[in-house]
Formats: structure tokens, C-alpha cells, sequence
């Protein structure tokens, strides 16, 4: 029986290496996707970043009088908006 044992350690340590460097690379995917999560929520905060930028052109065309001005640049604000709340969904579900 002690032979067995023996003989059959060497494949069973070479599986527990598997293991190990199996477990390794995984955490590794797992930080390459928390990354890309990241990444893409920032993106989302950029692009929210742009959307108050272009409401205030807008603020400052009524201002102006320009209403036809003002309204192409809120449409374009909320199209924004509605781009980063698509990316924050993105990063969430990755």
C-alpha cells in the first residue's frame, strides 16, 4: 500500500500544481475584468462630465435668445446622459 502511495504522489502533486497555477490565472481574468469594469465606469463619469458642459451651453444659448441653438444642445445633453447611464450598466454587469 505504501508503494502506491508513493508511486502515485508525483501526480498528485503535479495536479496540485495544476490547481495552483489554474487558481493563479483566474485571479488574474478577475483583475483584468475588475480593470475593464473600471475603465468603463470612468468613461460613464467623463461622459455625465460632458453632458453638464453642454446643459450650460445650453443655459447660456437661451441666454441668449438662441432657443433653436438651446435645444439641439439639451438634446444632445440627454443623449449624453443616457450614454454614460449605458456605460455605468456595462461596467456593472461585468
Amino acid at each position: 500500500m505504501k508503494k502506491l502511495i508513493f508511486a502515485a504522489l508525483p501526480a498528485i502533486l503535479m495536479l496540485g500544481a495544476c490547481d495552483g497555477q489554474n487558481e493563479a490565472i483566474g485571479e488574474e481574468m478577475d483583475d483584468v475584468t475588475e480593470a475593464q469594469a473600471e475603465v468603463i465606469d470612468e468613461k460613464a463619469e467623463l461622459t455625465e462630465a460632458q453632458a453638464d458642459l453642454v446643459e450650460e451651453q445650453a443655459d447660456v444659448a437661451q441666454e441668449r435668445g438662441a432657443e433653436a441653438e438651446a435645444a439641439g444642445l439639451e438634446q444632445k445633453a440627454e443623449e449624453l446622459e443616457q450614454k454614460a447611464e449605458n456605460l455605468e450598466d456595462k461596467a456593472d454587469g461585468i
